[in-house]
C-alpha cells in the first residue's frame, strides 16, 4: 500500500474529512487532495504531521522519502548524442576527424593565398627596355622589347604620356610579368617623378605609380625580394622653394610592396 493510500484509509478510519486533515495539518485542502491523489508527496514537516495525526508507522516517513526521490529528467536528444559522441570511445575518431579538418584547412590556406611574386630566375630571352621618340624636342618614351634565344621579337610595346618619360631598367617576374623603372614629366607632382609600370605576360599596363615631389626625382635601380620591391635612384634637394642654384642631388633609396604601394 502507498502512503497515499494508508493516509486515505487513516484518515476515513478516524470519520475525519479531507478538510479535517488539513485543518490540523495546517495546510490547504487541495494540499491533502493531492497527497491522496499521490499526485505530490508531503514535505517534511507535513508528513510529520499526518505521522502524529494518523498513527502511521514510522517506516512511512522511510517509504515516502523514497517515493520522494524526484525522477532524474530524461535527458535530452542533443546531450545524449554528446556524451556518445565524446565518450572514450571516440577519441580517436575524434582525433582523425580534427586531423583531416586541420589539414583541409592547411591545403585551403596555401591554395587561397597567393604565393609571393619574385624575381624570375633561368630567363632564356632577352629583355630590353630603352628610351625611344627622344628625336623631338617635346616627348621620349618607354619602349619594351623581348626578343628569343634566337632574336627574333617576341613582345613589344611603347609606355608614356605627352612629355619626357626616360626608361632606365626592367625587372622580370616570376608570373611572366615586368616592372618598369623610369623618370616620367608626363605624370606625377613634379618636374620629373620617378615611374614605375606594372605590366603582365602581354606587356600590358596594371598598373603605374609615380613617386617623388616638387623637384625632380629620377629612377635608377630596381630589385625584388620577399615580395617587396627596392627602387634606387636620385633625389633633387633644393634649400628655397624653388629651383635654383643652391639645389644638389641626393641619393634615394625607398621599398614598395608588389603593388607599388609605400608602407
Amino acid at each position: 500500500m502507498t502512503l497515499a493510500e494508508k493516509v486515505k484509509t487513516a484518515r476515513k478510519t478516524l470519520n475525519w474529512t479531507q478538510s479535517d486533515l488539513a485543518v490540523r495539518c495546517g495546510v490547504t485542502l487541495r494540499t491533502i487532495q493531492r497527497i491522496e491523489k499521490g499526485e505530490v508527496a508531503p514535505s517534511a514537516y507535513t508528513l510529520g504531521k499526518l505521522v502524529d495525526l494518523l498513527a502511521l508507522e514510522q517506516e512511512e516517513v522511510a517509504l515516502n522519502r523514497q517515493e520522494s526521490v524526484p525522477t532524474p529528467p530524461k535527458k535530452s536528444k542533443f546531450i545524449t548524442f554528446g556524451s556518445r559522441f565524446f565518450s572514450k570511445k571516440n577519441h580517436t575518431k575524434l582525433l582523425f576527424m580534427f586531423a583531416a579538418i586541420t589539414l583541409i584547412s592547411l591545403a585551403t590556406f596555401w591554395l587561397v593565398t597567393p604565393n609571393p611574386i619574385k624575381a624570375r630566375e633561368g630567363v632564356t630571352e632577352k629583355v630590353i627596355l630603352q628610351t625611344i621618340n627622344c628625336e623631338t624636342e617635346t616627348s621620349c618614351d618607354f619602349q619594351l622589347t623581348v626578343l628569343t634565344k634566337e632574336g627574333a621579337i617576341q613582345l613589344q610595346k611603347t609606355y608614356g604620356g605627352t612629355s619626357y618619360d626616360k626608361a632606365s631598367a626592367v625587372l622580370s617576374t616570376s608570373d611572366d610579368g615586368y616592372f618598369l623603372l623610369g623618370s616620367t614629366s608626363s605624370f606625377g607632382a613634379g618636374n620629373y617623378d620617378i615611374l614605375l609600370i606594372r605590366t603582365n605576360e602581354k606587356g600590358e599596363v596594371v598598373w603605374q605609380k609615380t613617386y617623388g615631389g616638387f623637384f625632380n626625382e629620377y629612377g635608377e635601380k630596381i630589385s625584388l625580394s620577399d615580395g617587396k620591391l627596392t627602387i634606387e635612384g636620385l633625389q633633387q634637394k633644393c634649400t628655397t622653394a624653388n629651383v635654383s642654384n643652391d639645389c644638389y642631388m641626393e641619393k634615394w633609396k625607398f621599398s614598395v610592396d608588389a603593388n607599388g604601394n609605400l608602407p
